[in-house]
């Protein structure tokens, strides 16, 4: 009998209890929120300033990795360093360093702190991580970029002009202000676009000081040879959106989407 009262009493504390809220579930804290990032590393421990435009935040210096991230779809594969005896080819990834380019007058410019802000030329294979059966990728595809970040659209390149005044201006405001042979830009931006060149599909460096282009992730309609670049020159204060031979090497500048997850958003 009195086991039987000490279990009541224990049953009617308990109820109380509940009663009262004390046996409610926890209400689950709200998730905490990223900082947006003031800069961002790669997998081979390369660090770059970004900057944030509107919803999105953007590398301010040309991506130098020699290595694919671990959530990159070609995270195994070899970007292979084109030199004499590389074959090029549309689908094999490779990389050029045209950092030590040297064409006087053009290269006059540049200072070593420059030069290794120029980063790496990629083809398109490298930089947008197509397989040997895929020559076209989703628009927000990570490939070469560190995890989290992505391969600008052409969407991405036409708000970023639109910010600076459309793509008649842009080009000053995205160029340095230091390292092109003539006419540099403002770099009002914070962008800070040095002339980084290209290698051709005979993995030969040129126009070091005087142009660079930013892979898309677009294939060109109707010609999946070719992909969608943005470019600036040293006698142009434009920014203009075309499309050239995927072989070719050009420099990568990655973004990262922004969204509610992140604090001030």
């Amino acid at each position: 009998m009195k086991k039987f009262v000490l279990l009541l009493k224990i049953v009617i504390v308990f109820v109380l209890l509940c009663l009262s809220g004390a046996c409610k579930k926890p209400e689950s804290k709200p998730e905490k929120k990223k900082p947006i990032p003031t800069m961002v590393i790669d997998i081979d421990g390369n660090t770059y300033n970004v900057k944030r435009y509107g919803n999105r935040v953007w590398m301010t210096e040309n991506l130098r990795v020699t290595r694919y991230d671990t959530n990159s779809l070609r995270v195994e594969d070899t970007i292979f360093v084109a030199d004499g005896s590389y074959v090029i080819t549309i689908e094999k990834p490779y990389l050029k360093d045209a950092r030590n380019f040297n064409d006087s007058p053009d290269t006059d410019n540049l200072t070593d702190e420059i030069r290794n802000s120029m980063g790496f030329l990629y083809n398109w294979s490298a930089a947008a991580g197509t397989t040997a059966i895929n020559t076209t990728v989703a628009d927000k595809v990570q490939g070469i970029c560190p995890n989290g970040w992505r391969l600008p659209t052409t969407n991405d390149f036409d708000t970023l002009c639109i910010v600076l005044g459309g793509q008649g201006k842009a080009g000053k405001s995205l160029k340095s202000v230091e390292g092109w042979f003539t006419n540099s830009g403002t770099n009002e931006s914070g962008f800070n676009c040095y002339p980084a060149g290209m290698a051709t599909g005979n993995w030969v460096v040129s126009m070091v000081g005087r142009q660079t282009m930013f892979w898309s992730s677009k294939s060109a309609t109707g010609n999946i040879t070719k992909a969608t670049v943005m470019g600036l020159y040293f006698n142009h204060d434009d920014a203009g959106l075309f499309n050239v031979n995927k072989y070719q090497a050009n420099s990568v500048r990655c973004v990262l989407d922004l969204d509610d997850s992140y604090i001030g958003f």
